[in-house]
């Protein structure tokens, strides 16, 4: 991944021994001084052990109640009717530096290889079994209602090192996340159209069952009326039990005619690249490395 063009647009940068112990945010182009401009962040911290956690990819991303490493999250924004909109495409690394007095400086790279969001790409063929009117050049966007999701995720929940043990939180059972996809043709092999979105990992789970992830598609024509609804249910056919969207994984939902099947994408390059309504997860431009 690492390449002339692997440069960031943005970081943040949160150190805690049980308290925040410092906080730093940059941004293009990294004016703050003549080090950040090279990707260089220094911090004087006492001896013993540190939790640093460093983002890219976070536009659109709130860090309230930080102060705290129990209490310290990031969330996604709200728009005007209370839904929560579309998380980036967000990378994520954590660092465990120890810091001995005296003792060298210690110094820790960042590769923000670690895409903490998991997609959801969907694939169709066959729709006009359903309806006539389901066909690429009639649907213009998709809506995308989706309930039983992520919208925050403690930094206390997090273990980046096993992707499969991170879960998000939600603050009501009635949050829901609002997205808006356009269709792109041929995204997986013998499918005609389909799209992409980013979420974060599955509910932490309640009494031992985590809650399905739940999608209600609305297919809309030019003028946003909607043509036809289909919802999707992220279950397992044969134990009945919800699928889980862990840290940087693929999901595929094939969707042919009244058939619906989902896989685990082993091969995310198998899905139509040009397909990223999310923002591509590679950072590229003028940023700086790091």
């Amino acid at each position: 991944m690492r390449t002339d063009t692997y440069k960031i647009d943005n970081i943040s940068i949160l150190i805690y021994n049980n308290n925040l112990e410092k906080e730093r945010y940059s941004s293009y182009p990294f004016e703050d001084n003549a080090r950040t401009k090279l990707g260089n962040f220094n911090f004087k911290l006492f001896p013993g052990e540190h939790s640093a956690y460093c983002f890219t990819n976070i536009a659109g991303i709130n860090f309230p109640e930080i102060e705290t490493f129990s209490t310290a999250r990031f969330e996604l924004k709200q728009n005007e009717s209370g839904y929560y909109e579309e998380p980036p495409a967000i990378l994520l690394e954590s660092k465990r530096p120890f810091i001995h007095f005296p003792g060298p400086i210690v110094t820790d790279t960042v590769w923000f290889e670690e895409v903490y969001v998991g997609r959801i790409c969907i694939a169709f063929k066959n729709m006009t079994n359903l309806s006539p009117s389901l066909t690429f050049d009639n649907i213009k966007n998709v809506e995308i209602l989706a309930k039983g999701v992520g919208v925050t995720q403690y930094l206390s929940q997090i273990e980046i090192t096993d992707p499969l043990e991170t879960r998000s939180s939600r603050y009501s059972i009635d949050d829901k996340i609002l997205l808006t996809s356009q269709l792109s043709q041929d995204p997986y092999p013998d499918f005609d159209f389909g799209f992409d979105n980013y979420y974060f990992p599955s509910l932490s789970a309640v009494d031992g069952i985590t809650e399905p992830i739940s999608l209600q598609l609305n297919f809309l024509s030019g003028n946003n009326n909607i043509i036809s609804t289909l919802a999707i249910d992220l279950i397992d056919r044969l134990t009945g039990e919800a699928i889980i969207l862990h840290t940087g994984e693929t999901l595929l939902v094939t969707v042919d005619g009244n058939n619906i099947q989902i896989l685990h994408l082993e091969d995310p390059s198998d899905w139509n690249s040009g397909i990223e309504s999310g923002g591509n997860n590679t950072p590229g431009g003028g940023g700086t490395e790091i």
